[in-house]
């Protein structure tokens, strides 16, 4: 899953929960409502300084995509009542999407903080196989994983690393969606969640109009894998609920890992 697709989805989540509020704050004929437009108020969430982690000496084997799919979470490793997103491309069978379109007025400033939340392979280019997976749930809620296995300890240290710069240098940016609407990003570091042979946390508040999505994610490395599990919704996931899936991505991992 490419950038675009997960930051429209961002966008597109807080413009839904825009919409329901429309919706449900338009009373009824017995009792109108005289303000039908203003949002509710934003959640406090608070943010730390994000503080890059070293990498501990990563060594071993890639693996292929069919290893990563193997590896991949399941259901049964999330929170209740959340399906898989099917690929557009590899499980439905579409032509993908173009890179950008005269409508598409989605931008990010500064640039760079496009990466932010991107996929492993994207942020870090030349890894040997790589795998995304998105599952939806309810009440504008998404689980991401995305996998990227690189040929040797120090090529999946570099991307360790490069993934920890973009996240320090992108601590306040901005952006708007397809439709032009502006949104503000963000992010914030998280305590160590000790995942894997290396790992960091971190968040992400993305607000438009009032309204926000709280992402939190935990990166992992295993061997010369890296995975990354992030979470969606507009109040933070409970941070054992995440750590728990990152866990269970990470044993995964090492299952098949030569």
């Amino acid at each position: 899953m490419g950038i675009v697709t997960r930051r429209s989805l961002l966008a597109l989540g807080l413009t839904a929960t825009a919409a329901l509020f429309v919706v449900t704050g338009c009373g009824s004929d017995e009792s109108p409502s005289t303000d039908t437009t203003t949002p509710v108020s934003a959640p406090q969430v608070g943010l730390a300084p994000f503080t890059a982690a070293p990498a501990a000496p990563l060594s071993g084997a890639p693996l292929d995509r069919d290893a990563l799919q193997r590896a991949a979470l399941t259901l049964s490793e999330l929170p209740a009542d959340f399906d898989v997103v099917p690929d557009p491309v590899d499980d439905l069978g579409l032509a993908p999407a173009p890179e950008s379109s005269e409508a598409d007025k989605s931008s990010t400033d500064p640039a760079v903080c496009a990466q932010v939340l991107a996929p492993i392979a994207t942020q870090a280019a030349g890894s040997v196989a790589d795998l995304s997976d998105m599952f939806t749930g309810p009440d504008f809620t998404s689980i991401d994983q995305d996998s990227a296995s690189y040929a040797d300890g120090a090529a999946a240290a570099a991307a360790f690393e490069k993934l920890q710069t973009t996240l320090a240098g992108c601590a306040e940016y901005s952006g708007t969606d397809a439709d032009g609407t502006t949104i503000t990003y963000r992010v914030g570091g998280a305590s160590d969640p000790n995942v894997g042979d290396a790992s960091f946390a971190f968040r992400i508040i993305t607000e438009s109009g009032g309204f926000t999505l709280v992402a939190d994610a935990i990166v992992a490395a295993v061997g010369t894998t890296l995975t990354q599990v992030s979470a969606t919704a507009p109040s933070p996931i409970a941070p054992d609920v995440l750590h728990s899936m990152a866990s269970a991505a990470a044993d995964r991992l090492r299952a098949q890992t030569p």
